[in-house]
Order: C-alpha cells, then structure tokens, then sequence
C-alpha cells in the first residue's frame, strides 16, 4: 500500500497525482479533460471582476496510460482558482501566477486504496469497494464499510457467532467478543491483533468527524495483510519457509 500517494488530497493543473489505474492495477490515470462550473453564490466575486480564490465544482475523465488497459475513470469534486504569486515586471506589468487546486469528491470506478485480490469473495470485495468509494468524500462511512468486511471475513473463516453457557448458545454482544473468541480458539493472535485493530477505528466511523485519515490509512495497511495472509498465504508461506530453515539450521536448498 503506497501511503503516501493516499495522503494527498488535492492535485493542481502542473502537479497531477499519479492515481494507479483501478482495472489494471499497473497502469497510471492521466487527465483526459476536465470542466468547471462556478458554485452557486460566488457570482459576487465575478461580479466585482475578481474571478480568483472562489470555489468551482469540476468532472473530467481520466485515462489509464497503459496502452493494453485504457480505462476510463470519471472524477468529480471541487476546485479552487486563486492566485499563487503576483509580480510587477519590468515594464510597469501586472504579472500574476495563477494555479487550480482539484479536491477529488468522487471516482468511478471507485480507486482500488488497497489491492482485492481474485480469491477474495464477492461480499468481502462489495464492502470494500464500497469503502473505497466513501475515501474521499465520507472518512466515517469509509471506516463503518471497512468495519462490515472484517466481519464478513471471520464469517468466511467459520469463526462462531455464538458461545455456550449454562448450555445454551448465545450470540456474542459485541464483535469485539468474536474477534477475542477467535483468537482463543485458534491461537491466531496474529491476525486477532489486527481485527481487533480493525474493529475499533471501524467503530470511530460511529461518531460523525471522529475519524481521522492517518487511521483509515493504518485500517487498510492492516486490511492488506488480512487478506494476504487469509486468502494468498505468501506471508504464511514465508513463514513457514523461515521456521523451517531455522528448526532444521541449515537452508532449504541443502535439505
């Protein structure tokens, strides 16, 4: 996962974001075209003939610059015309810099944040592109889809959704209950830590504002493993590779 490119939420005219293409996951998106319109209430500023530091909203296309891809992706938000800097040149001129700041709203198709992988089933994948949707609009939405997809995980990895007492089975009172019961059960405290992790800056999505960006970004940094590790197995696999070089004290080629 590339934080740093997800950090930045605005992009002006001589400084596009490398946005990586969401169909080939390889290609990068280049700016097709792109329109504004002035927002409702801003006329007083054309009015008076200063056109600058008012707020448009735009759409454009964007284009995968892989040649074997060339997908299409509609982007749509607010942008901001100002003037960056202002000279007087030599002859008495009126010089002035001037600069776009695009603040994307909406994608579609929705920007792959973390990479889903074939294996992945559908429902997990749906949550999660529906998180993807929300990024750059609604952190709290955002963090309330990734919350949904852990839990549609434990269900892929059979854990209970109930537990006996006084025998009788009963439903656990909180996923936080679940994810703990899981870790007990299968001694995976790996992965429990960060479904736990998960869960509670899912449940900042609860609280309208709440959630910050730095911890949407660490959710899907943990997210990312989850699913390498749940339906990839290449990290299992190093792993287990790892152990097996250790317990035997010798590399794998000299077995």
């Amino acid at each position: 996962m590339n934080k740093d490119l997800w950090h930045k939420r605005t992009f002006t005219d001589n400084n596009p974001i490398d946005y990586v293409c969401p169909k080939c996951t390889i290609g990068i998106l280049a700016v097709k075209t792109l329109d504004s319109k002035l927002m409702p209430g801003q006329e007083e500023m054309i009015k008076y003939s200063y056109p600058y530091g008012i707020s448009y909203v735009f759409s454009g296309i964007l284009e995968c610059k892989n040649k074997n891809c060339g997908e299409v992706v509609s982007i749509s938000g607010i942008v901001l015309k100002d003037i960056q800097d202002a000279y007087e040149d030599s002859d008495g001129q009126y010089v002035e810099f001037r600069y776009h700041e695009y603040k994307p709203k909406f994608f579609y198709p929705y920007l792959a944040i973390i990479p889903i992988g074939k294996n992945v089933p559908k429902e997990v994948e749906e949550q999660l592109k529906l998180s993807f949707s929300h990024f750059f609009n609604d952190l709290s939405s955002c963090a309330n889809r990734i919350r949904n997809s852990i839990e549609l995980i434990l269900d892929d990895l059979k854990a209970p959704k109930k537990y006996r007492h006084n025998n009788k089975l009963k439903g656990f009172r909180t996923l936080h209950d679940r994810i703990l019961n899981y870790q007990n059960k299968l001694k995976n405290k790996r992965i429990s830590n960060l479904l736990l992790a998960i869960k509670i800056i899912g449940n900042e999505g609860s609280h309208v504002g709440k959630v910050a960006l730095e911890d949407i970004l660490d959710a899907y940094e943990f997210l990312e493993l989850i699913l390498e590790y749940v339906y990839h197995k290449n990290q299992q696999n190093i792993h287990e590779r790892a152990l097996e070089i250790v317990q035997k004290n010798k590399p794998r080629s000299k077995r």
